[in-house]
């Protein structure tokens, strides 16, 4: 390993449905002896939820925007899934992390959506039956620190326009991370790890996702590549 890179974790765990039902992740997650992770309490996230879906609304047409983990690792239920594109946000390394995937000492970065462009992904549709359940569930694996914010987005699709629910970035949010020059942004990845895995992993995971669905990122992809040099140094 090069100077300054972490050994992985022992024991990464996989994000499941039980662990995130049964507190796993909240609890690794709040064990972090951190003052700058916050950890959101089921009433914190139930709140987030309802302020955007309360628990009585029509969930016959509720759809999910999927743009990096949820596209290869979903773990909430659903019935129907499609390509989709939004515009005036754009996938990118802009949230730091001190949990999943990097640690107080070493943050690590993971993707969120910026202002700006367009962004290509999946579309996840609900089951209408137990589409507030499987919300739930998705809150508190996507809000655990409250980074993001939750919103209703259009999606272009081969079928029409759709209406989801996606989780975007703010740039007034602690952990939001400014544009740095690439090589700092290939430094990071290589480097970080967490209770979740490597952040590099979390990157080729999330280009290995999009191909699999004939789907590209450019920039994605560019950084996968010059990752992959530096962890052969």
């Amino acid at each position: 390993m090069g100077p300054g890179e972490q050994m992985p974790s022992e024991h990464p765990i996989k994000i499941t449905r039980e662990a995130l039902s049964d507190g796993t992740v909240a609890k690794l997650a709040a064990a972090r002896d951190d003052a700058q992770t916050y950890v959101a309490s089921e009433d914190e996230l139930l709140a987030s939820r309802r302020q955007l879906l309360a628990d009585d609304a029509d969930c016959s047409d509720i759809w999910v925007f999927g743009y990096g983990s949820l596209i290869f690792n979903p773990v909430f239920e659903h019935i129907d899934k499609c390509e989709a594109r939004i515009y005036g946000r754009h996938r990118r390394f802009c949230l730091w992390t001190r949990i999943g995937r990097g640690t107080p000492e070493r943050p690590g970065l993971v993707l969120g959506l910026d202002q700006g462009g367009s962004c290509t992904g999946l579309a996840f549709r609900l089951d209408p039956g137990n589409a507030i359940d499987e919300l739930d569930l998705l809150w508190r694996r996507e809000m655990i620190s409250m980074s993001y914010q939750a919103r209703w987005v259009t999606l272009h699709t081969a079928d029409g326009i759709k209406r989801a629910i996606t989780f975007v970035l703010v740039p007034d949010r602690p952990n939001y991370a400014a544009r740095m020059p690439i090589e700092t942004e290939v430094e990071i990845i290589a480097s970080a790890t967490g209770f979740i895995g490597h952040c590099r992993d979390y990157l080729f995971d999330t280009v290995d996702g999009l191909h699999q669905y004939g789907l590209r990122d450019p920039h994605l992809e560019k950084l996968a590549g010059l990752v992959k040099a530096r962890l052969a140094l």
